[in-house]
């Protein structure tokens, strides 16, 4: 396959590798033409890199430029093969940052509790049901305790915070 096939972009980032890191291969060619080398290995790299994005191959080819990348050679740059992998591990890398967040579902609305009113239910239906009566009205819980410790109210009183209230039962 020709050079002039693949994508400009390849061909400018590959030309920044090598200026960087050089190619270990003769450039002697066949016919002893050094230019028929040069394209012969031009055409092996464009090919290696044809399905990955330019941003793939730029993020690679300046991480090699820079020595980020550990495992590769600081002398020379990389066989097309192995300039591949690590172009498509760097294209996984982009694939993940650009993946669509995951939307978390909202929860359904809560109702909004008044405790007022459900502690005021639950007083009717006791004074209905056991025969509970208001004892103290517009308490605090420190005043039901000491009322409580001081045997004003009968067994099974209960302190309503929400209401202040202190219902129990008749003597």
């Amino acid at each position: 396959m020709n050079a002039s096939a693949f994508r400009l972009a390849t061909i400018e980032a590959l030309k920044a590798l090598w200026v960087a890191l050089p190619v270990r291969a003769s450039n002697d060619g066949e016919s002893g033409d050094p230019r028929e080398r040069q394209m012969q290995i031009l055409d092996t790299y464009c090919f290696a890199l044809s399905e990955f994005s330019s941003e793939a191959i730029w993020n690679t080819v300046n991480n090699l430029r820079c020595g980020k990348i550990e495992e590769a050679s600081k002398n020379f740059c990389p066989k097309a093969p192995e300039l591949a992998v690590y172009v498509r591990d760097e294209q996984k890398r982009l694939e993940v940052l650009k993946a669509p967040k995951a939307i978390v579902q909202a929860r359904e609305p809560v109702p909004f509790k008044d405790w007022r009113v459900i502690q005021q239910k639950k007083v009717e239906e006791r004074a209905r049901a056991e025969g509970f009566i208001l004892w103290d009205d517009d308490i605090s819980l420190e005043q039901f305790n000491t009322n409580a410790r001081r045997k004003k109210y009968p067994a099974k009183t209960t302190f309503y915070w929400a209401i202040s209230q202190a219902w129990g039962p008749s003597r």
